[in-house]
């Protein structure tokens, strides 16, 4: 059986709440131009051609949401709380003729003005503040016939949240990239892992 993974101090819980709250706003299927497939937590900086490429599959697009830093924690009511620097990568291809650049950008607004709706995601303890968007066009994501923007914004959370196992991604894949030397192709492999079952 797998073990329980309580967790304090961790901005696990305020990503997910907030991809949760952003899938039925931003998620659709192929006919929804202004949407994507999905919105899904993220470990870190999501803007490297290689890793893209290898998240990317048969998408038309995805929202993948990280927290990078936490800034000012403040132990309140025997409670740690803290305001979590966001970011969220909006990455889209062409679809029925619309281009992807503006797909990108027109999601990134809907999402902007999704975190400024009220309180935007109802779990957090204020509203989001300092939104900024930025285009992360480079020649290397345009040949991946991709455009991205990203969304960044500040938002205070409640961290010592419990998370048990249940909340934390799986170990699904794992891929490796080795230069062996100038010149010579990249060694690149997937490795699926094996996963345990109920009865483990």
């Amino acid at each position: 059986m797998r073990p329980s993974f309580l967790i304090n101090g961790s901005t696990v819980y305020a990503v997910n709440e907030t991809a949760k709250f952003l899938t039925p706003l931003l998620t659709g299927d192929t006919q929804a131009i202004d949407k994507v497939a999905e919105v899904i937590r993220h470990v870190g900086r999501f803007d490297k051609p290689s890793e893209i490429k290898r998240w990317l599959t048969q998408k038309t697009g995805g929202i993948r949401i990280s927290a990078m830093r936490v800034r000012n924690l403040v132990q309140l009511g025997g409670q740690l709380t803290g305001d979590v620097e966001f970011v969220a990568y909006v990455f889209c291809t062409e679809q029925f003729g619309y281009t992807r650049d503006q797909r990108a950008e027109v999601i990134a607004g809907r999402l902007a003005k999704a975190l400024l709706a009220n309180k935007g995601v109802p779990t957090a303890n204020k509203k989001a503040t300092n939104l900024n968007m930025d285009n992360l066009y480079s020649g290397q994501v345009d040949e991946l016939g991709l455009a991205i923007w990203s969304v960044t914004w500040v938002q205070n959370w409640v961290l010592d949240i419990p998370i048990d196992s249940a909340d934390l991604d799986n170990f699904v894949s794992f891929h490796h990239e080795a230069d062996i030397k100038d010149g010579a192709p990249i060694m690149s492999s997937t490795f699926e892992l094996e996963q345990p079952t109920e009865q483990d």
